[in-house]
C-alpha cells in the first residue's frame, strides 16, 4: 500500500476508521501477499517494542492497548492458543478494537479459526499441476498424494507429500516453505527442488536445482546447495549427500521424459508401473540382476519395453495391463 493505505491501516488500528476502510484492510491482509507480508513485519516490530519496555502497568495508554493487541495476537497465531487467548484480550483491549479488527480478521483473514485442508489425489497413469496462493507451482507425478492448507499461514507454508512433486516455490524469507513426508522436513523460503517420496519406497530423495534448502529427520539437519541430492534410508536411518553432474535429470519425469541411471530393474518396473498403469509380473528371478540407463520419450509403454529389450537379455510380454517379465 502506498501512504495513504498506511494512513488508512493507522486508522483502523487506533479505531478511527469507517467499516468499508476496516473491511479493505482486512481483505488485503487476506488475500494478497503483500498484505500478509506487511502484517507479519508490523507483528515483529510491535512485538519487540514490548519486549524492550516490559515495564507496563495496570494503566494502559491506547499505544500500549495497541501494543498489546499485536502481542497477543502473535502469542494467538504462534502458539495455537487462540480461544483462550482471545478472551484475555476482549478484557485488556478496547471493545470497539475488538469489533472491528477481530470481526473483520475472523471473517475474512481466519485468524482465529481452524485451518481447513484440501487434499489431491494423482492415480496412476496422470500427472497434474497445482499453483498455490502464494504463487507457487507444484508438478505432481503419478501415484501420488498431497495435502495443503486452503490458506498458508502467517508465519509458515506447509505441505504433506506422499509420492513425487517437483515445487517452484515463490521466495519469501519471512514464511518458510515445508514439505512434510514421512517423518522427513524439506525447509525452503524460496526455490526449486524435486521430491520424491513414495510410501511403498525404501528411500526418500530431495534434488535441488536452485536456491537454498535444509532437510530435517529425527535429530539430523542437512543443508542442500544447488545440485546436490539427499536420499535417506527408510530402515537404516542412513543419510547420504550427492553432488549431481546434472540435477535437473531427476526431474525429467514432469517433461514426459523417462530418464533411468543404473536404475535396477526392480525400480523401473516400479516407476514404469505409475506411468502406464501397469502390472510387471517377474517370471524368472534372475531378471532382478539387471540395470539399466535410458532416456526416452515415448508415447507407449511397448516402445518402452523395446528400448529395455534392447539393452539386456530379458523379455516383455504386454498382455492387458500385465506385462510378464522372462529370461
Amino acid at each position: 500500500m502506498h501512504a495513504t493505505g498506511n494512513d488508512m491501516i493507522n486508522r483502523v488500528i487506533r479505531d478511527s476508521a469507517t467499516k468499508e476502510e476496516a473491511e479493505n484492510v482486512a481483505n488485503w491482509f487476506s488475500s494478497t501477499i503483500e498484505g500478509q507480508q506487511f502484517l507479519s513485519d508490523m507483528l515483529d516490530k510491535d512485538a519487540y517494542l514490548l519486549e524492550a519496555d516490559p515495564s507496563l502497568d495496570d494503566s494502559l495508554t491506547p499505544l500500549q492497548s495497541d501494543h498489546l493487541y499485536k502481542k497477543i495476537e502473535k502469542i494467538i497465531y504462534e502458539k495455537h492458543l487462540r480461544r483462550k487467548i482471545f478472551k484475555v484480550a476482549a478484557v485488556l483491549l478496547p471493545l470497539l478494537l475488538i469489533a472491528t479488527l477481530g470481526y473483520f480478521f475472523n471473517d475474512h483473514a481466519d485468524l482465529f479459526h481452524e485451518t481447513t485442508y484440501s487434499e489431491l489425489f494423482v492415480p496412476k497413469g496422470e500427472d497434474a499441476r497445482l499453483i498455490f496462493q502464494d504463487g507457487t507451482e507444484v508438478f505432481l507425478n503419478a501415484d501420488t498424494r498431497i495435502r495443503y492448507p486452503e490458506k498458508f499461514g502467517l508465519r509458515k507454508r506447509e505441505v504433506w507429500l506422499d509420492g513425487e512433486a517437483y515445487f517452484n516455490v515463490i521466495s519469501n524469507h519471512k514464511r518458510t516453505f515445508v514439505v512434510h513426508a514421512h517423518n522427513t522436513r524439506t525447509v525452503v523460503t524460496g526455490t526449486s527442488f524435486n521430491v520424491k517420496a513414495y510410501r511403498e519406497s525404501e528411500k526418500i530423495q530431495v534434488v535441488l536445482d536452485e536456491g537454498k534448502t535444509s532437510f530435517h529427520v529425527l535429530q539430523s539437519s542437512i543443508s542442500m546447495r544447488p545440485g546436490q541430492q539427499i536420499e535417506y534410508e527408510k530402515n537404516t536411518g542412513k543419510i547420504s549427500l550427492y553432488n549431481l553432474v546434472r540435477p535437473s535429470n531427476a526431474s525429467l519425469w514432469k517433461k514426459n521424459v523417462i530418464y533411468f541411471y543404473d536404475t535396477p530393474l526392480t525400480e523401473a518396473m516400479k516407476t514404469l508401473e505409475r506411468k502406464y498403469n501397469v502390472e510387471f509380473l517377474v517370471q524368472s528371478p534372475e531378471v532382478l540382476e539387471y540395470s539399466y540407463t535410458l532416456t526416452t520419450k515415448q508415447a507407449t509403454i511397448d516402445e518402452v519395453l523395446d528400448e529395455l529389450h534392447k539393452i539386456s537379455p530379458v523379455n516383455f510380454k504386454h498382455q492387458g495391463n500385465k506385462i510378464f517379465v522372462s529370461m
